[in-house]
């Protein structure tokens, strides 16, 4: 009876985590087909315009600059994991099952790219989206992520920065 038991309490464990797995993978995916992905490459960007800006008399070297931007891209793993958590805090993975299948039709892609340019047929179908479950909440929920991902942006772009200063000041150099 005990070795069922556990049997169970194993195979539960791990479809558990297997389906933690696939919600995360799924709202990478979502995050990557957005532009979410790509705009913090760009947050990276501005950091290391301030950075170079702040330590501009500091004469560091390009190869200095290049070993930092690496390490900070490797930080975009980072800022995914903590979307993750907010996603999950706010939407299903239906939901986000439903967003990636919205999001690879031409409509969706249209949407992302210039919504502005929807055609008459894209609009009626981007309204029908809309007009399902999961729009409705992406509608009625936009302030609720909104918020939780600024939370987390937030939090992410300054421990990024406080890293980046460290290590500047483990190889010698300071803020001017």
């Amino acid at each position: 009876m005990k070795n069922i038991i556990l049997l169970l309490v194993c195979i539960t464990t791990f479809g558990i985590q297997a389906q933690e797995a696939t919600y995360q993978q799924d709202v990478i995916k979502y995050l990557e087909m957005n532009g979410t992905t790509e705009q913090y490459s760009g947050a990276i960007d501005q950091l290391f315009e301030l950075l170079k800006r702040q330590y501009a008399s500091q004469n560091i070297d390009s190869a200095t600059w290049i070993a930092l931007r690496d390490e900070a891209q490797s930080e975009t793993g980072k800022i995914k994991a903590l979307l993750v958590s907010a996603y999950r805090g706010t939407y299903e993975h239906e939901d986000i099952k439903n967003l990636i299948a919205f999001y690879e039709t031409p409509t969706g892609k249209q949407l992302l790219t210039d919504q502005t340019a929807l055609d008459d047929n894209q609009q009626n179908m981007a309204a029908a989206f809309y007009n399902t479950d999961t729009g409705q909440k992406v509608i009625s929920k936009r302030q609720e992520i909104s918020r939780s991902v600024s939370e987390v942006s937030e939090f992410w772009s300054r421990d990024l920065y406080r890293k980046m200063v460290d290590k500047l000041a483990e190889k010698g150099y300071t803020k001017q």
